[in-house]
Order: structure tokens, then C-alpha cells, then sequence
């Protein structure tokens, strides 16, 4: 998940030429996932309190939802040379083997690599992503078809204008089907996955691609009183939920999904939550809301976060948080 202030333009979304056919578009294969965050997305594992353990995996299956997204931050356990650490690599499939064994569609990122992002798409760090996906399709090529690769979490930044992106994308996946010809891809728009960068911004073309944006707002509430911002934590002055804050809602997932069905893609909301900082029910209530919202467009959706600073599981108690359930599957 990003941690800067996501501003949502209201505008709405370019027209479009309808998809090809006027065939709608399959949906994304993830109905009802949750982020398994602050887990191999920390710089170590367990260094932001959360360490993924199998019993995690078949609780989340057996409450309800189909997958799990994991956000993986391989970028620190590569050597000088670009090659991921064994060990580091054996971890990361061990987690894939517990979710698809229980499964679970699992949607297998490259999240925090804010050296290649800041460094712009023509740096030298390209080839470095370019050989790091190399070596990710390598070690899961025969991998089941519930795998889904996410080349890359949240671009940002200037540099990565719709085009830079799209020609970053197009050679990405143009690697990965060389291995993988039928595994679902998903892509997402710059200004970190928001909705609001679908207008310049489309993903290449081809079978299996998917679209996945992120959504936060409003910021000042979802991100209130969070610990990690320190003096910069937002302050929201009233509560969350009258009409008008779930009209709000209702028409930016709308703006996504209309989106992709002008394309063709499936869509998905790959990030969506409330930190902990914030009263529970209210967490619930948003929570719910964006949820179905997505559910009525037919969009994918997955939930941020599993156990880490927006929890819907109780690492406690081991047990999930029966609100955030509720409102994400009942």
C-alpha cells in the first residue's frame, strides 16, 4: 500500500471505444481476496510484526475468500549482481505452495522497489527488474493456473507517464509469457495505482491481462491518527457514512469498472482498508461499503490487510476480527 496522500480526481474518466466484439469482459479471476501485507513486504519478515504462518492460509480459505495477494519486497534480498537469495526465493514459494494448497488464487507481486520506481524507467535498474522477473518466472514456471504475477506494486512519479509505463509493461510481459503463455498478468496505471490514472494510461495487449487499481479515499480517513506518519497522520473531524460519503464511494469504483468493460478487462481493486488507529465499526462500515460497491460492478476485489496495520485477523488471539469479516463476507 502507499503511504502519501492519494488524491482522487472527481473528473470523470475519457470515453472510449467499446470493447472488441462488444463481448464483456471475463472476470477477474480473484473474487475475494485479502493482502497478506507487512509480512514479506517488510524489509525482513516479522520486522513489522506480522510472519505468515500456514495455519493463516487455510483460515483465510475456510472463512470464505478465494485469494491472497503477497506483496513481496525482493528488491532487499537480491545480491549485488541481481540474483534473489536462495533462501529468499525458497521462502517465497513456500508461501505460494501453503496458499494454493489450501486453494487459494495468489497474486504474486514486486512491491516496495522504490529504488527502480525513483530512478525512472530508462535508469540502469531496468534490466535489473527485467532480470529479477526472469528469474520469478523461472522459479514458478509449471506453477498451477491460480498463480497470477503483478509485475510491479504502485508505480509513481512523474516519469512514469502512461506511456513510460505501458512500454515497461509490454516488455515485461513479454518476458514472462515467454515461460508462462497462459498465466493471468495483472497491470495497474501510475500516481500509485489510482483510479484517476486510468485516463492516460492503457495496458498492453493480449489474453489474460488484467487491471487492478488501489483505493484509500478519503485519505484523511482511512490514514487517520496512523503511527507510521507521525505528526504528517491526517486528522478526520466526524464520522464516516452518510449518504453522501458512500455516494462517493459508489461512483469512483464505478468510474473502474465502467472503465474496464469500455475495454474488455477484468478489473480489480487490489488495495482497499482502514488502518486500526480508527474506531472499529467505522472500519467496518467503509469497509463494507467499498466492498460492495465492487460486488455490484462485478469487480475482483482484495482486501489491505490480513494481519498488519489495517487487520482484519487478530494475531492475538488468532482469530479474525469479526466485524472486518462480516464486512467483507457476510
Amino acid at each position: 500500500m502507499n503511504r502519501r496522500n492519494l488524491l482522487l480526481g472527481a473528473a470523470a474518466l475519457a470515453a472510449c471505444a467499446p470493447a472488441a466484439n462488444g463481448q464483456a469482459p471475463a472476470p477477474f479471476p480473484m473474487r475475494r481476496g485479502v493482502n497478506l501485507g507487512n509480512a514479506l513486504e517488510a524489509p525482513l519478515e516479522g520486522e513489522w510484526g506480522y510472519r505468515i504462518e500456514e495455519a493463516h492460509l487455510a483460515a483465510i480459505a475456510g472463512a470464505g475468500f478465494d485469494g491472497v495477494r503477497l506483496p513481496v519486497r525482493w528488491d532487499q534480498h537480491m545480491s549485488p549482481s541481481g540474483r534473489v537469495a536462495d533462501a529468499y526465493m525458497a521462502r517465497v514459494s513456500e508461501v505460494v505452495r501453503w496458499a494454493l494448497d489450501n486453494g487459494l488464487k495468489t497474486q504474486l507481486d514486486v512491491h516496495h522497489y522504490d529504488a527502480f520506481i525513483q530512478s525512472g524507467p530508462v535508469s540502469g535498474r531496468r534490466s535489473r527488474f527485467m532480470s529479477l522477473w526472469r528469474q520469478i518466472a523461472d522459479a514458478f514456471q509449471g506453477a498451477p493456473g491460480d498463480l497470477i504475477f503483478e509485475p510491479l506494486n504502485e508505480p509513481n512519479g512523474e516519469a512514469w507517464s502512461g506511456a513510460a509505463l505501458r512500454d515497461l509493461q509490454i516488455e515485461i510481459v513479454g518476458l514472462i509469457r515467454a515461460r508462462h503463455p497462459n498465466r493471468w498478468i495483472v497491470l495497474g496505471p501510475g500516481n500509485w495505482q489510482n483510479i484517476d490514472a486510468l485516463r492516460d494510461w492503457h495496458p498492453p495487449e493480449g489474453e489474460n491481462i488484467a487491471v487492478s487499481v488501489h483505493y484509500y479515499e478519503p485519505h484523511a480517513f482511512t490514514h487517520q491518527n496512523a503511527e507510521w506518519l507521525g505528526s504528517d497522520a491526517p486528522r478526520y473531524d466526524r464520522e464516516w457514512g452518510t449518504s453522501r460519503d458512500q455516494n462517493a464511494v459508489q461512483s469512483h469504483i464505478s468510474q473502474a469498472a465502467r472503465w474496464g468493460r469500455e475495454r474488455g478487462l477484468a478489473m480489480q481493486l487490489g488495495e482497499f482498508g482502514v488502518n486500526r488507529a480508527v474506531d472499529l465499526n467505522q472500519r467496518a462500515a467503509w469497509t463494507r461499503t467499498v466492498r460492495d460497491a465492487c460486488e455490484a460492478e462485478g469487480m475482483g476485489w482484495c482486501a489491505w490487510d490480513f494481519a498488519g496495520a489495517f487487520p482484519v485477523w487478530d494475531r492475538d488471539g488468532q482469530r479474525f476480527i469479526q466485524p472486518m469479516l462480516s464486512a467483507l463476507i457476510d
